[in-house]
């Protein structure tokens, strides 16, 4: 039974009643005819306009329903509408390779907001936006543990996401956020090429660590991945050579599988100042 049917059902019932109550009063106290009507005219006006509430609540919700950008703001209404009409336009043009291209990127957001919503992996296709959107929602305390395969120096420092990236990273250690980093290195020569990135980390307050890829061939069946256990939530990188695909999750077995994972990485890994000695 719906909201909207309970509603005139509990209308109906209390206005049966008053009717009633009404006509006994006019006659238990002799009341004229004129204003028992006039009461009973008062209570059905009340009943109507209970009524026209009720339908443009429905009204709305079924608008809404129909139209749901309508929930969106003006801003996010005006992306909304311009991506559809752009979609429209486009789907004339599909002989077009690149057009075709293009749409089925379009239906692959569609099944990825729907894995989102029922909680199941995604691919994603940005792996910095991913990790800064996971890191920037950390509050102060909460932890966020990464096992890194970003071992040039231009991952950190070249191009517009790569530096947002490491500003995100210093702002949030600075909040209280803990960072924790463990690179993953091919060579000794990478350690040499990423020491002023760890350093820098270091100095911002990140936890940061290295570990060369042969020691840990056996626990690390990733390129890479970073979770927040405080967020059950994670991105897995599983090639090297494709940083833009990852895949996110929610899975709370493979977060707990991931952290456990990290942990014993990190119980192998070295600090920058460990290679001195």
């Amino acid at each position: 039974m719906s909201r909207a049917l309970l509603l005139r059902l509990i209308i109906a019932f209390f206005g049966l009643i008053f009717i009633l109550l009404t006509l006994w009063a006019g006659s238990q106290y002799h009341l004229r005819f004129s204003i028992t009507l006039v009461v009973m005219l008062a209570f059905a006006l009340a009943t109507f306009l209970a009524e026209i509430i009720i339908v443009i609540d429905n009204l709305e919700k079924r608008i809404k329903l129909s139209f749901p950008s309508l929930e969106l703001s003006p801003a996010e209404q005006a992306s909304v509408n311009e991506t559809l009409s752009i979609y429209n336009r486009l789907k004339k043009q599909h002989s077009v390779v690149s057009t075709r291209i293009a749409l089925l990127e379009f239906d692959n957001i569609h099944k990825m907001l729907k894995c989102a919503e029922r909680g199941s992996d995604y691919i994603f296709h940005d792996i910095y936006l991913a990790s800064m959107v996971l890191l920037g929602s950390l509050e102060p305390g909460q932890t966020f543990k990464v096992v890194s395969n970003l071992t040039k120096r231009f991952y950190w420092k070249t191009g517009k996401h790569g530096s947002e990236h490491s500003e995100l990273n210093f702002r949030q250690a600075r909040n209280g956020v803990i960072i924790e980093r463990i690179f993953v290195l091919s060579t000794k020569n990478e350690l040499g090429e990423l020491a002023e990135i760890i350093e820098e980390q270091a100095r911002a307050g990140i936890h940061v660590y290295y570990i060369f890829k042969e020691s840990i061939e056996n626990i690390l069946p990733y390129a890479s991945f970073a979770i927040s256990e405080d967020l059950s939530s994670g991105i897995v990188s599983h090639r090297e050579d494709i940083l833009g695909k990852v895949t996110v999750t929610a899975n709370s077995e493979w977060i707990i599988d991931l952290a456990t994972r990290f942990d014993e990485i990190k119980a192998v890994s070295n600090v920058l100042s460990d290679q001195s000695g």
